[in-house]
């Protein structure tokens, strides 16, 4: 695992005092491949990695202790592909070793399945280099811990020299960091499940969050693991059964100081908050912090679906500052919920779930599983239709039933031989990777992108948002403008940005790279498209706010007092309270110009129309900037 640098040998017999040595830790989050090929990338994101942020403040608090011994001095960087370029040597002339003690380990950092294409391509990369290479995450975590023996693409890996990581590494990063830095990293690390109380919380940088839509956001996992016995979960392999939690108190600490640096949302990613046996405390600390400091965080949390028959839970969830809530519904079929083992859900008490967190002002986001055996084109499109009127679900992220590794069904269906995708790019739970008993792959893939669109239609964002409150009509709002946004791109959300960047020479191992003039002829009419589409949902999303914009927090926008149709002398107003007049005098005055009949255009009328649609559209864009919860 040497980096190609070689220390310069030290006779013991001489007292010259060990020279400073420099440890360079590089993090990186991979992206992924998109079915062309090209890594995705986006000029702003919107999740941050929590995987970032655990190591980032895990090797910032090794560097202040000293743990890596005397005279070494321990300098982070972190990189997050999805959107930054990460060029390898560019990396490589940036913190390599400038001299012969220094160490440079590159550490590739929670790699899901659909990332390992891209995370393996770039650990190769970094190893032609002569770097050392860590990689870890839950492909590897999944494979290693239900198979205990490397696959093919973990082998191909450790053959090249690549370091493999399986587990959590809070309590043994100091001991990984220590091998890198002495050149005697080993193939492989199994670690044991740390004890998260003493960890410290996740940090990242004020520059790494500029990158993203909405940079006054963190997240924290604030406890790990799960105790039910989902088929198709794989964190319940990897992070285990029983629950762990970090310092109530340290949380609130923490809170405190990012509340200084202008941290005012939090996304806390824990897999089910609710069974975190200290929830109780975390929530009494925030409640202190918003009723007695004034520290008016809001935050979203996954929970379960028995979670709201928890006594206090709910309450104390809305007092603490919880403006949505993720669960995981998965099927609103008694059917489905067997087939999956996700016996804790009752369907027949969704009504009176949702209703609970609405009552408390809470929004609700469903997580709902398309292509259990029971499921068809046609009950899919009924679900849909039952999420959105019936039990009135605020939001709603969809995901073919993907076998991923690490979980129990993927361990059945490879000892079964079943026939699976090949192919780890895939499994990003908008693929069919398995056969369907009763759909096509096209059928099903047809299916999957239908919910999306019947749920996100403009009738039914509407309804949700003239049933929001003045806490969960923002985050309501600019979540809807993130999912159609990834629709455009025929993408899931939760790994999309805003405005893909396509760089031609980023491109999978095993495919050409085009040449300039070829990438650009095909290019240009991609970009194009794209432009016309984030054009037109500009517009959509602006009658979307006029027509609901009464449901927001109280501001100088949103209690205007506008007319919906021109006024007694024919002029429009200058600012509507619908797109709907704009729009058919400008498609009357297309129409007359294609008819020749230039008169009918009367330019006065359409200078006040202009007028008012750009006074309209500025309104609406200072709205979705300053637009936040209360």
């Amino acid at each position: 695992m040497e980096t190609g640098m070689p220390e310069r040998a030290v006779h013991p017999s001489t007292s010259a005092p060990r020279p400073e040595r420099a440890l360079n830790v590089v993090l990186i989050k991979p992206s992924r491949y998109d079915d062309e090929g090209y890594v995705v990338r986006h000029w702003r994101g919107v999740l941050p990695s929590n995987t970032l942020a655990v190591l980032y403040a895990l090797t910032e608090d090794l560097a202040r202790s000293g743990a890596l011994g005397p005279g070494v001095t321990v300098r982070t960087a972190i990189y997050d592909e999805t959107v930054e370029r990460v060029h390898p040597p560019s990396i490589a002339r940036r913190h390599g070793p400038r001299r012969p003690f220094d160490r440079t380990v590159i550490c590739l950092v929670g790699v899901q399945t659909n990332q390992f294409p891209r995370a393996a391509d770039l650990a190769l990369a970094f190893r032609g280099l002569g770097f050392p290479v860590l990689v870890g995450g839950f492909h590897v975590s999944g494979i290693l811990g239900l198979f205990h023996e490397p696959t093919r693409e973990l082998q191909e890996l450790l053959d090249a020299g690549v370091t493999l990581v399986n587990g959590e590494v809070e309590e043994t990063w100091g001991e990984t960091l220590t091998d890198a830095l002495a050149g005697r990293l080993r193939p492989r690390y199994d670690v044991a499940t740390p004890d998260l109380s003493r960890a410290p919380l996740p940090r990242i940088p004020a520059r790494y969050m500029r990158r993203f839509a909405y940079p006054h956001m963190a997240t924290v996992d604030v406890g790990r693991g799960c105790p039910f016995n989902c088929s198709f979960c794989s964190i319940i392999n990897v992070q285990g059964k029983k629950m762990r939690h970090r310092d109530p108190a340290a949380i609130g600490r923490a809170v405190r100081e990012n509340w200084k640096k202008g941290i005012d949302y939090y996304f806390f990613t824990d897999d089910n908050f609710s069974r975190n046996p200290c929830w109780e405390a975390i929530f009494d600390g925030l409640i202190r912090l918003r009723e007695q400091e004034g520290i008016r965080i809001d935050f979203m949390m996954q929970v379960d679906a028995v979670a709201w028959k928890m006594p206090r839970f709910i309450h104390k969830a809305a007092r603490a500052g919880a403006s949505q809530v993720f669960i995981g519904l998965e099927s609103i079929r008694p059917a489905n919920l067997k087939a999956a083992g996700k016996t804790q859900n009752r369907a027949g008490d969704y009504g009176a779930m949702f209703e609970a967190w609405h009552r408390a002002g809470i929004a609700c986001h469903v997580g709902y599983i398309l292509g259990f055996p029971e499921d068809t084109p046609e009950t899919i499109a009924q679900d849909v239709r039952d999420l959105r009127d019936a039990l009135q679900v605020d939001q709603a992220s969809f995901f073919m039933l993907t076998p991923i590794p690490g979980s129990r069904d993927h361990l059945e269906m490879v000892r079964k031989g079943v026939p699976l995708d090949a192919d780890p790019g895939n499994y990003d739970s908008f693929h069919p990777v398995m056969r369907h008993p009763r759909m096509t792959g096209e059928e099903w893939l047809e299916a999957y992108r239908g919910a999306w669109r019947e749920f996100y239609s403009f009738e039914g964002m509407r309804q949700a948002l003239l049933r929001s409150n003045d806490r969960t009509y923002w985050g309501l709002f600019k979540n809807y403008l993130w999912y159609r946004a990834a629709m455009i791109e025929d993408a899931h959300p939760m790994i999309t940005g805003f405005i893909r960047i396509k760089d031609r020479v980023e491109r999978r191992r095993c495919l050409a790279v085009e040449g300039r003039f070829a990438h650009l002829r095909r290019r240009m009419p991609e970009v194009w498209a794209l432009v016309r589409a984030y054009v037109r949902l500009f517009f959509e999303m602006e009658e979307l706010w006029l027509q609901t914009r009464h449901r927001a927090p109280a501001s100088i926008l949103s209690r205007m007092k506008l007319p919906t149709r021109p006024t007694w002398v024919a002029w429009p107003s200058f600012a509507p309270s619908t797109r709907r007049y704009l729009a058919e005098h400008w498609a009357s005055i297309r129409r007359a110009a294609r008819a020749g009949r230039i008169w009918a255009c009367r330019p006065l009328r359409s200078a006040f129309f202009l007028a008012s649609d750009v006074l309209c559209t500025a309104a609406f864009g200072f709205a979705l900037i300053g637009g936040r919860t209360r």
